[in-house]
């Protein structure tokens, strides 16, 4: 379902019946910790919660199954070797122009999933990156762990992020991704209240963590397949790797073949 938004005449099935199946089957995790702060480096205790939280929210990836409207999309299309790229935790006025130049260089469009409170405090990044001709996502108001909320907080942090992503660049995300990949069934019915696709990913090198430029180049290189949709951050602390990591796996992922495109 690469490149186009699912068609406005499916009415997804009632979010009753939603919720008896995530109960039949176990449902999401819904346990939450404390964010990390997005303003600069992780400490190894927060980055400690972050690993954390994310194994623990992860849920049973299949391979390349077609949209189901009541689960978030790991995977694209994988016609003409099709991959996506997706950049979180952004705006920032260090490494968001970087990473826009690499992908300039390369003719490759993305899918930025912002940070609410960033693209408020950054707009004109924020909109460079729209003008650019990439995809904008909603990454929540401030990197909210959204598994624990009730449903009116989450209404209220994707919301405010919506707004703060309109105001700076005129657009109304399509698509939304979790921080953490910490879904419930709270989340997926505001998705599909505000007509959003939820949105997680299959190729994850933990840059965030800076594990090194190699691993990340080597997780990346070893874990990609038509339709993966990868996962690199430009905001929420030192992001040098990951910007050193996309000068190398860029161009060897076109060597390759593969075709990059937005879900």
């Amino acid at each position: 379902m690469a490149d186009r938004p699912p068609d406005d005449d499916i009415r997804p099935v009632s979010f009753v019946n939603r919720r008896r199946l995530l109960l039949a089957v176990g449902g999401m995790a819904v346990t939450g910790v404390t964010a990390p702060r997005l303003g600069g480096s992780l400490t190894p205790a927060l980055a400690a919660d972050h690993q954390a939280v994310t194994t623990r929210h992860r849920v049973r990836r299949r391979r390349r199954p077609r949209y189901p409207l009541d689960k978030p999309l790991y995977y694209v299309d994988d016609a003409s070797k099709s991959i996506a790229l997706t950049i979180d935790d952004g705006p920032d006025p260090v490494y968001t122009p970087q990473v826009l130049r690499l992908l300039h260089r390369y003719q490759i469009t993305a899918t930025f999933s912002m940070i609410g409170l960033h693209a408020a405090a950054f707009p004109h990044l924020a909109r460079e990156v729209h003008e650019a001709g990439h995809k904008i996502c909603n990454h929540t108001w401030n990197h909210a762990d959204l598994a624990g909320f009730p449903a009116h907080r989450v209404h209220d942090e994707i919301t405010r992020a919506s707004h703060a992503i309109h105001a700076a660049t005129g657009v109304h995300p399509a698509l939304f991704r979790a921080p953490y990949g910490a879904w419930s069934s709270e989340v997926i019915e505001e998705c599909e209240r505000a007509r959003m696709i939820p949105l997680d990913w299959s190729v994850d090198p933990r840059d965030w963590s800076m594990p090194g430029v190699r691993h990340i180049v080597r997780n990346i290189m070893k874990n990609t397949q038509p339709g993966s949709i990868i996962l690199e951050h430009d905001g929420g602390g030192n992001r040098s790797e990951t910007v050193k990591a996309l000068r190398i796996v860029l161009p060897r992922l076109l060597d390759k073949g593969y075709r990059f495109t937005t879900p």
